[in-house]
């Protein structure tokens, strides 16, 4: 027995195949085995994130309501959440008063004049259910003043912004004047190119400009969303990446800037995601994305660095707005007037 022992050597483990860690992804290696799990392309994304979670969020904190006040006339006590009946938010915002000048920047009461035209886009829309729900929020106020919503929505996977322009298009859309007034524009761009953002939005008001016959003095977006997307931009792109994707949603916006990071945990989930289903890791080390351990604060650093200033809810003590998935929602509200 003693001699059986001596000799006896447990049996090893057949080493798992190593998987090859990808720095920098593309649209190039977009691949149906991902599930959505490289690029944030989730194929049925709104299934477990329906619209009306967040838009549920933003009316009861009051941040809607302080984005429809800026952008609607007569909006000041109007919501369109539960079902048509007006509905008070359990909060109102403010901007930052410790980023103004003056006190009267620190709300958006004094706001004199209001665009006949509120131009809205979405970076990230999926499939751009989010997108339609904000830009109907944003139309059920507007157009009883004959002011007209349009938007755009820019997301890397075609399939996706496919979905997108067909769910739209359809002849069972119920309120047929809401869709021929806000009419959603859905394009497949990839965030992480300068050209390629930037061409998007260009076309955008081009095509606007040329088709509805718009006069438009300052081709800019009163209204841009992040949500959920600059993980996959940093991922993707790095740090220099994201910083340059948030000065050109801020350059391409010219009243209000809202957006839901993920947070420093959302990146490792990314991996084991991937590593459960065998799949090509990416290097999302803190080395490599230095943002990364501070990303909330990183992002707010560039936002403000662009002249923009945090919209704050009143008897905030510190804490950020969080959505039930625990990421923060950051409203930010351009500083300086945008000259048309």
């Amino acid at each position: 027995f003693l001699t059986f022992l001596s000799s006896y050597s447990p049996a090893q483990p057949t080493p798992l195949l190593a998987l090859p860690i990808i720095s920098i992804a593309t649209r190039d290696d977009m691949e149906a085995e991902d599930k959505g799990h490289r690029h944030g392309n989730f194929p049925n994304y709104y299934s477990f994130h329906p619209p009306q979670n967040r838009l549920h969020i933003l009316e009861q904190c009051g941040l809607l309501t302080y984005i429809r006040r800026g952008l609607v006339v007569g909006a000041d006590d109007v919501s369109e959440f539960g079902e048509g009946k007006t509905k008070s938010p359990r909060k109102k915002a403010r901007l930052d008063i410790a980023g103004c000048a003056t006190a009267e920047e620190a709300t958006n009461d004094s706001i004199a004049e209001k665009d006949d035209i509120i131009y809205y886009c979405d970076l990230g829309c999926n499939e751009g259910d989010l997108t339609i729900a904000m830009t109907s929020s944003l139309w059920k106020a507007a157009h009883n003043n004959e002011q007209i919503v349009r938007c755009l929505g820019l997301d890397i996977d075609a399939t996706l912004v496919q979905r997108a322009s067909g769910k739209f298009s359809r002849e069972d859309v119920n309120d047929k004047s809401e869709k021929q007034e806000f009419m959603p524009v859905f394009k497949d761009c990839n965030l992480c190119s300068n050209d390629e953002h930037n061409n998007a939005c260009s076309t955008f008001f081009a095509n606007v400009a040329k088709t509805q016959q718009e006069i438009i003095p300052t081709k800019m977006f009163f209204l841009t969303t992040i949500f959920s997307t600059t993980m996959w931009i940093h991922i993707h792109a790095g740090d220099d990446g994201l910083t340059k994707f948030l000065e050109r949603a801020c350059g391409w916006t010219k009243k209000y800037l809202l957006i839901e990071p993920q947070h420093s945990g959302c990146y490792r989930k990314a991996n084991v995601r991937l590593r459960k289903m065998k799949r090509p890791e990416i290097d999302v080390s803190s080395e490599r994305l230095k943002m990364r351990n501070d990303i909330e604060n990183e992002i707010d650093r560039v936002v403000r660095g662009c002249g923009f200033r945090r919209v704050k809810l009143d008897g905030e003590a510190g804490d950020d707005l969080k959505t039930e998935w625990n990421r923060t929602l950051q409203l930010y509200e351009r500083a300086e007037i945008v000259e048309d």
